[in-house]
């Protein structure tokens, strides 16, 4: 596989006008509504507009209620279900964290790693919205499919604003990092877009950095400190995510399903998949098509 040339690597190659937000809209369910554990690769925003709903987040069961925002992380189990028949009406957003945060690595004096910031604060994180924060919300979800060419670059400034006004609010400190982490951001960007390039074949540790140049022990030192998972540990859940995709949309067997992730052995899977969700292939899939 073919070298990578980071010489010649600029963030300007992730810059406000790339998608960074996956998907944004309006939702309302109801009558007992249940999803159960899954995992994404990016992150998620929900405001609550009214009502209420449980989630189960890593170990924890948390409540979203009215004027709620909720954001869970990235690579985090979690479910989201009604206990009632009642309506619980939100903003969903589905965003690519590492993007968002390379739009703040671009300064050579002062360098803000939003990914490391909040990943180290818990698998996610729930404040109440306000006047500033909803507002951005809403013109979000009014924006992101509008044809104009500047709609999508305003809905990502918008949501780099309301990050921005958290972390003020929240007053987290050692938001400012030497120049120097802007490399290694850099790195942990390519080791995460080689394994989504190379997912479903054989990947060692030494084949990503070897593609990075650099060492095997430094690459998994940067990419714990970034995301708090080991490459493996996220290699793992990156391809569990993968097949819970398939699962949803194609009628693939489990076994082609393995296959297609890079996890050949179905015993394998199957343990990897409990081990991540709670529950083997089988029963999930038996649930997903019940729900």
């Amino acid at each position: 596989m073919n070298q990578v040339n980071f010489k010649n690597l600029s963030f300007t190659s992730i810059n406000i006008n790339n998608r960074i937000i996956q998907s944004a809209n309006i939702q309302e369910k109801n009558n007992f509504y249940f999803f159960p554990k899954h995992i994404h690769k990016n992150a998620e925003v929900y405001y609550f507009i009214e009502g209420l709903c449980k989630m189960d987040i890593g170990k924890e069961t948390i409540i979203g209620e009215t004027d709620n925002i909720i954001i869970i992380f990235p690579n985090i189990v979690h479910s989201f279900y009604l206990d009632s028949n009642s309506t619980c009406k939100f903003i969903h957003i589905h965003f690519d964290l590492y993007k968002l945060t390379s739009l703040l690595m671009n300064k050579e004096e002062l360098n803000i790693d939003l990914s490391s910031i909040l990943c180290s604060l818990n698998d996610y994180y729930k404040f109440k919205g306000n006047c500033n924060t909803i507002p951005l919300l809403y013109s979000i979800i009014n924006d992101i499919n509008d044809s104009n060419p500047f709609s999508e670059t305003l809905c990502n400034l918008r949501l780099l604003e309301l990050f921005i006004l958290f972390i003020k609010e929240e007053n987290i400190s050692t938001l400012f990092l030497p120049s120097k982490s802007s490399r290694v951001t850099r790195y942990v960007l390519l080791a995460l877009d080689y394994i989504k390039q190379n997912y479903s074949e054989k990947i060692l540790i030494s084949d990503i950095a070897n593609s990075l140049n650099i060492s095997s022990r430094y690459l998994s030192k940067l990419f714990y400190e970034s995301t708090s998972l080991t490459i493996g540990q996220f290699l793992n859940i990156y391809r569990i995510n993968k097949a819970i995709d398939l699962m949803n949309t194609t009628n693939n067997s489990l076994t082609d399903i393995s296959l297609s992730v890079g996890l050949g052995d179905i015993q394998h899977f199957s343990k990897l998949f409990k081990n991540i969700i709670g529950v083997n292939p089988r029963k999930y899939k038996k649930m997903i098509f019940q729900n």
